[in-house]
Order: structure tokens, then sequence, then C-alpha cells
């Protein structure tokens, strides 16, 4: 007696066919897996058979092997409880169902029968389109979030037993269809409860903000203690523009490999704040499973380190390749796991140790050569990968004591909604989204006809003997600042500007990356 059921796997942030096929002979009873099982897979043994008793069903006192195929992948997780309980009870004559192939199933199952969620739902969704099923039957709590993948059918179970009636009975099978599909997500405005007006002053940090999230450009904020960094930072995510369909199922993919109760499509930007005694694994990404980190988690977001400085030095080397590639690949044994990470970076740090270098209202008590081991701890080729470096000042009192109200967020995201619109016409066709992405094809492209800014940028290059990447991060912000004033062609004005953004602070500091 053999019965076979389609279920799914996660390498990372993908998902592959498993067939779970069970096999039941005569011989004393035993109950076997195989196929490379994790510790998790090998106990669903005792959570199925409690499951099929309390569901009011006979568990076969027979030899039953349980095969996980392709059996040199190694199975983690809960995922299998659901299809070897059901395979069992087709194999052993209790339920019938001439439609089998057309159904894939994941699920975790309570002693009691109850089906409970597993992670990474949208990511087997989009398998089990690509593999043209027609239904995918999945834990209740979560059906949601895998229910705006289009082509397959979401069966959306809360026990056992339910899940044996929309198996076995296909005109059943209507009343347990998720139908929360829809086809777009709407504008929802500013939803946080901090805003752009909230900060005073600081008109030049606000300016290099609004210019960095209309084109994803990274940015470092440098400033005394108490001078509006942290503020100034969080309040950026609340300019960037919404989450269109596509992001949101991105975003929620990943999010659903982080936690098993992601039951929504996710549609607020991420906003990550890592402490800097996170681990390597919590930031990175990786652990003997390996899961996404902050980096992922932060994917089409916003990631803020804060107090940059005090990020051990192996953890700052960890982000060149991400920040170039837009994702990380961790590899362990003979297997590669892949985690998306396009997000825009945003760090902040004291000038120096005690924190006042620079600052006019109270003197720096470091000397030149602390001040030097300070900047000497940030990553060179991290830090040439950051586009812009703003100086953040202390409030003066009469700014903190001006009870105005400044520009909102609203005012400011319409603003580069329609720089990002700009954006998004010029690179249609192209995998770029926005100016941070370009390549020295398209750079090479703005210049050709321009002498008066290849003659401009030269010198630049010259005097401050930039990196080449330093020279294209002053084209692609020179860019965006041409798109924010609707200009088509990149003038003089912003190409200084944007030199002041890449230089002013290391000019100053010797610390010129």
């Amino acid at each position: 007696m053999f019965f076979k059921l389609d279920s799914f796997t996660l390498i990372g942030i993908n998902a592959i066919r498993v067939s779970v096929e069970v096999h039941l002979s005569r011989g004393l009873p035993e109950f076997i897996i195989v196929g490379l099982p994790g510790k998790a897979v090998n106990e669903s043994r005792q959570r199925v058979r409690s499951a099929v008793l309390n569901s009011g069903f006979d568990f076969p006192v027979k030899k039953i092997i349980v095969n996980l195929s392709p059996a040199d992948i190694k199975k983690d997780g809960s995922f299998y409880d659901l299809p070897i309980a059901l395979a069992i009870l087709a194999a052993s004559g209790q339920i019938k169902c001439d439609i089998s192939e057309k159904f894939c199933f994941v699920g975790e199952l309570s002693l009691d029968g109850k089906i409970n969620p597993v992670k990474g739902l949208i990511s087997m969704a989009e398998e089990a389109q690509k593999m043209r099923k027609e239904y995918f039957l999945v834990p209740c709590e979560i059906a949601s979030q895998a229910s705006f993948i289009y082509g397959v059918d979401i069966v959306a179970c809360k026990t056992l037993s339910e899940a044996v009636e929309a198996f076995t009975c296909r005109e059943n099978i209507g009343k347990f269809i998720c139908r929360d599909k829809i086809e777009s997500i709407s504008g929802r405005g500013n939803s946080y409860d901090f805003d752009f007006s909230d900060v005073k002053g600081q008109l030049k940090a606000k300016r290099a903000l609004e210019i960095a999230v209309s084109g994803r450009h990274n940015i470092i904020l440098i400033g005394p203690p108490g001078s509006g960094k942290t503020m100034l930072a969080r309040r950026a995510v609340t300019i960037m523009p919404d989450l269109n369909l596509e992001e949101c199922i991105e975003v929620t993919k990943v999010y659903s490999l982080y936690e098993k109760y992601v039951n929504r499509l996710i549609q607020e930007r991420p906003f990550r704040n890592p402490h800097h005694t996170i681990s390597r694994a919590g930031l990175i990404g990786g652990g003997a499973n390996p899961r996404p980190g902050e980096i992922s988690l932060a994917h089409k977001g916003l990631l803020f380190l804060d107090e940059f400085s005090q990020f051990p030095k192996n953890f700052i080397e960890d982000l060149r390749q991400p920040l170039e590639n837009k994702e990380i690949i961790i590899t362990r044994s003979h297997l590669s796991y892949s985690f998306p990470c396009n997000f825009m970076l945003i760090m902040a740090t004291n000038p120096c140790y005690c924190g006042y270098f620079g600052d006019e209202s109270r003197k720096c008590v470091c000397s030149q050569r602390e001040i030097q081991k300070f900047w000497k701890k940030m990553s060179g080729p991290v830090m040439d990968r950051i586009d812009m470096r703003v100086t953040v000042a202390r409030l003066q009192e009469k700014s903190f004591i001006n009870t105005g109200a400044g520009e909102n967020s609203n005012k400011i995201k319409s603003r580069i909604e329609k720089c990002l619109r700009i954006q998004n016409e010029r690179f249609e066709g192209k995998k770029i989204s926005c100016n941070a992405e370009i390549g020295i094809n398209i750079i090479n492209e703005w210049l050709r006809d321009d002498k008066k800014i290849r003659d401009l940028i030269y010198a630049i290059s010259g005097k401050y003997n930039l990196t080449a990447r330093g020279t294209v991060s002053i084209l692609k912000v020179s860019r965006t600042i041409a798109d924010l004033e609707d200009s088509d062609i990149i003038k003089e004005n912003h190409v200084i500007e944007a030199i002041n953004y890449r230089m002013g602070y290391g000019c100053n500091t010797e610390c010129n990356f």
C-alpha cells in the first residue's frame, strides 16, 4: 500500500518540491522516516500519531515507511506533519481522493489535530504556482499571507478533519478557499506616530535625507550627542514611498521565513534598528539552519545603524558585499542559502571618542591621534560605498524654543514620489529602480555630450584623490538632485552640491575615503 503527496522545503528564501511517499507493509509495527530528516521531522511521528487518533481515525498497526524525496537534501522544520498524516490515512484506505496530484500540503499538527502555522508560506505558494498545482492546503491562521499569489487556490484548514474533508470531497473545497486576493495596494499616507515636522532646524540634514531617500543613496550622519541624528534617521522611513504589491509580497516572503505568525501581507516599509551588541548571524544572517538577518529584514526598506562606531570592525566589513550585490549568500556544507537585502543604509556616529570634535559650543578633549584612531576603525571600503556624509550640528537655543512646525513628511514624500516616477520612466525595461543602482554604462551616456561636467569631474577627482566608486557616487547623487529639480540634464550646481555631501566632512577630519 503506497501513497504520495507533494510538499516543500526551504533553501534560503526559495522553496523546492518535496515528495512525501508513504508505504505500509506487514511486519512488526514501526514508523520510520527517511530522506535526511532533521530532529523536528523525526519528532513528527509522535505528533502525527496523536493527531490521527484524536481526529477520529485509526492509526495503522503496520510497518510504516515515510520517504522525503529528494533524499539528498536535509529536511528541517515541521512542514511535513499534515502531508504525512493524510498520506498514511490514504495508504491505509481510510480516505480516498482522485485528484491528489492537483494538491500540495504544508502544516504542523498539534496532538489534538489542530493545524499550526509554519514559516516561508509565500515562497512555497510561488513554487506551487510554478508546479501548476490547483490547490495548496495550508494552516488557516496564515492563509491570507499567501492568498495574493495567483494561479493556485489557497485552501485554509484549521484541523486535520477539515483537511480530510477538503482533500476527499471536491464539492466541499470551495468553502475552505481563502478569497482575500486584491489587485493592488492603495496609498496609505503617513501611518507612523512621528513626523518630519517634529524636527526643528537641521535644514541641511533634512535636505540631505530627502536626496538620499529619492535616489536610495546610503548616508551617514555625523555629529555630537543630542544633535538629532537618531531623530532624523527614524523619520526617514516616513518619507519613503509606499510599497507596491510586488514589493509587499517580497517583504512578506522574508518575514515569513523569520517568524511563523505573519498572518497578513506586510504593507509598511521595513525599518530595522539593531543594537551594536547584535551577533554576527543576527546582523548578516546565518546559524546552523540559516535564517535572514537584519540586513534581509530591512529588504525594500531602511537599515539604521545607530552608534555605528561601536559596531565590531568585522561586522562593518561584512556589509561590503551586501551593499554591492543586494543579496547575501550563506554557504553550509554543500548548500548555498540566498537571502535578498536591497535596503537603504543610514548610519549615525559621533565624530570622535568624546563626541564633540568640531562642535562650536563645547571643546573636544580628544587628541589628533585619538581622532585618527577613531576614524581608522571605520572601514575604508565600506565608507567608500556611502554616497553621502552629512554633519549634523548641535541645535541652537533659538531654534530649539521655536514652536513653529516644519515641513511635514507627506509633503516631502510627494516630492520624492515624483522624483522616483522620473527614475522609473528613465529605467523602464531595465533591472534598475533608482539612481543608486545605475552602472558606469548609463553614466557614460549622461556625460557623453557634456564636456563641462566631464571637466569638472576630472578636476574634482584629481583634487580629492577620489576612487572610481567615489566619482561614480558623486554623479549618482548629482542625477538625483537634478531629478528633484525636474532637470533633464546634470548641471554644475548639482555636481557641486553632491561633492559637498561626499567630501564635506571627510576633508575636515583628514579621514577622506
